[in-house]
This record gives C-alpha cells, structure tokens and sequence, in this order.
C-alpha cells in the first residue's frame, strides 16, 4: 500500500512540476485589444531617417458589423515612419489604443517611387514576420503615392482592401490578363535568373480630392475610382517599366495565367469580330544542348467563342470559321511578339527563359547564367499557336445575313 501511495505522490508532484514549466500564451492579446489591419501601403520618404513611411488601413468593427455604428468611415487610416518597417510600425502605435494586428492584411502596395529603388527588404520583412501571411495580395502603385490606394472610398465594399482584392479576382476570371501574385510570387519572382517578377499595378483615377470622402458614393458616377492596372515588369528587385495592351496580355499567356480574355480581330475595313479566348495551355521547350545559342520553342493551344459579329459572315461555312481562327491566331502570335519584344527591351528575363534553358542543360546554364542577359536578347525563339474556335454562342448566322 505504502509503495502505490508513494507512486501516486510522485506522479502528481511530476504532474505539477509540469505544469508550472508551461508559461501558457505570454504574449497573448485579446480580441477587443487588437486593431484589424485590412491593408498596407509603403510610400518613400524623404529622408533616411523617415525612408519607410507605412500607412495602415485599420477596420472599425462597430461600422462594419451595425451595431453601434456612429455612421463615420469603416476604415481609418495611421501612418508611422522609420528608417526600417519595423520602425515605422512601432511608431505607427503611438497613435493607436490597440495592438495593430497584421495576420489578417489582404493588400499591401507599394509606391512607384519605392519599387524602382528595389523591394527585396521589403519582402524579407513580409517573410521574416510572423504575423503576416505570405497570401497577401502585392500591388504597385502606378505614378501616384500608396497611400491614395487605402485612402480611397469604394462603393461595392466597405472595406478598401477588400474591394480591391474582389477587383482583381473578377477581372482575372472574366475579361482582364491581370491575375493573383502574393508575397511568395513576388519573392520566387526575385530570384528568377536574369529576370525578375511581375506585379500588378493600381492606381486612383477620378478627383483625388475627394477620394476619401464618404460622400462622393452618394453619386451616381463616382469621383474617385480605385483600379487594377498595368503590370509592373522588374529585373531581380527593381522595377523596370510598365507592360500595357498586347504586351500584357502576351506576358500573362507565357506565364500560363489566362483564364479568359476578349480578342478582336479586323476582318476588313472597320469591321472585327470579337472573340473570347480560353483555355490557355502553354509549354515551353529549350533546345539548349549548345547553352550559348539555345532555341526556344513555345508551343500554345487554345479554344475560343465568337461573341460579336456585326456583319453578314456566313458562320455556317467551315471556311469562313477557318478563317477566323487563322486570323485570330495572328492576333494571339502577334501578342506574344510584344511580350517578348518588351522584355528583351527592358533587359529582364521575367518571363523565366533562362529556367527552362537551366532545366534541360544545367550544366551549360553554369556557364551562361552569368552572360545570361546578352543571349537572352538575341537567341532564336520560335512561337507555335493553335485556336480552335468552339462555338458561335446562341446562334450561328446573323440575322443581318438574311437581310442580303
């Protein structure tokens, strides 16, 4: 008896000698003690000193959810500055009564001004940092501050940050080249060889006097309007240039990111058919056995539905479809010419060459990669596209066709 008792004392003396090791969650805050972050921007400042200046985009429950809504904005925003981010952020809590809570930030955008002087600091932090998540969505802002991004009035949400976000999810589902790139895009992007990421530009269009006003929503033509834009090109961490029209939406095919996208093509003198374009599949092969003249093929496929055809086509004929779709193929070749040709312009190997020509001869890449940038701009680079039209939509000829 004596030996189970003293085996019992023992194990409950182990038991609580345990649990005083735990410390529990030393660093806990409750939830009615924390700001919710919906969004960042990172604007340069004028001086080492201030070179980080962080603008948070803050929710106000009460307005968010109803109750106890004082009918103010549903985001407010604080600035903090530093000579580092993190700097910046504890200076931005002096003017706070809760902890700034990053887990949830959505958008984080970075000025024009920031992302040419180079961003890879910037990233380090975003990964380093516990807090935040590498599934934030990065934007650069084009010719105009970061800051008016989370400053900025929207009428489909309450929430800036979040409207910007549902913004890019609709274009990239229905008629827009822009697509999703997170942190961990932009970091992966960094460290392309010869080349660098893409990001997707934002900018405020309208009266940006206004954009921050409640009011401007009451009105049926918003005075300010928050917007997905071009896409911001780098080589590594710099920004080089901005990518717009055939230049875009060719970089967007390479990376394989199309999901749909309207293509108009000319069949005459003022007269296109529009087409919708889907089911991009892209392969890209190098013939790099010789890694100094190394031969890139790209082989796309693609299906398409005519959508618009103001005109008197015969869309029954095999023929007329024939040549529709070689036509529409020079559109799509003609599109990934000028993606190419804007990236060979602007020196960057974003459009990730260089790692195919790494996987099929690593051994001739050692001795390349550093000479990369002149092969690059010169090596032989073959286009090989296939459209399938699949359907003319609701109906097959126009009833303008029986009117001749």
């Amino acid at each position: 008896m004596k030996s189970n008792r003293t085996i019992f004392i023992g194990v409950v003396l182990l038991c609580l000698l345990i649990f005083l090791s735990l410390t529990g969650c030393w660093d806990s805050v409750e939830l009615n003690r924390r700001a919710i972050v919906s969004g960042v921007a990172i604007d340069r400042g004028p001086t080492d000193e201030e070179k980080y200046v962080l603008s948070f985009q803050i929710i106000i429950a009460d307005e968010i959810s109803g109750e106890n809504a004082r009918g103010t904005s549903p985001v407010v925003v604080y600035k903090g500055s530093g000579r580092t981010m993190f700097e910046a952020l504890a200076n931005a809590s002096r003017q706070t009564a809760r902890f700034l809570s990053l887990g949830h930030i959505r958008v984080i955008v970075i000025s024009e001004k920031f992302a040419r002087e180079g961003i890879k600091d910037m990233m380090d932090v975003l990964e380093r940092e516990s807090e935040t998540r590498l599934s934030s969505f990065i934007f650069i802002s084009k010719g105009q501050p970061a800051v008016d991004s989370m400053t900025t009035m929207t009428t489909f949400g309450k929430i800036p940050a979040n409207d910007l976000v549902e913004k890019l999810q609709t274009t990239s589902k229905q008629y827009g080249y822009n697509y999703r790139m997170e942190v961990d895009d932009i970091i992966r992007g960094i460290q392309i060889p010869g080349g660098g990421p893409i990001v997707n530009g934002v900018m405020v269009t309208g009266e940006l006097d206004k954009k921050d006003n409640n009011d401007s929503l009451k009105n049926i033509d918003p005075e300010a309007i928050l917007r997905v834009t071009d896409f911001a090109a780098f080589k590594e961490d710099k920004l080089k240039g901005w990518l717009r029209g055939d230049e875009a939406i060719g970089t967007a095919l390479l990376k394989n990111k199309i999901t749909q996208i309207p293509v108009v093509v000319s069949i005459g003198e003022d007269e296109y058919v529009a087409f919708i374009v889907y089911l991009s599949q892209v392969h890209i092969h190098a013939d790099a056995k010789d890694a100094e003249h190394p031969v890139i093929t790209i082989n796309i496929t693609e299906q398409a539905g005519l959508k618009e055809s103001p005109n008197a086509l015969d869309l029954t004929d095999p023929k007329v479809l024939n040549n529709l779709s070689e036509l529409l193929e020079q559109s799509i070749n003609d599109k990934l010419h000028a993606a190419v040709s804007a990236a060979r312009s602007l020196k960057s190997d974003y459009l990730g060459f260089g790692e195919v020509v790494e996987r099929e001869n690593p051994r001739g890449w050692k001795q390349v990669k550093d000479h990369w940038d002149s092969i690059f701009a010169t090596c032989e680079i073959k286009f090989n596209v296939d459209i399938v039209i699949r359907h003319t939509d609701m109906r097959s000829d126009s009833f303008q066709s029986k009117k001749k």
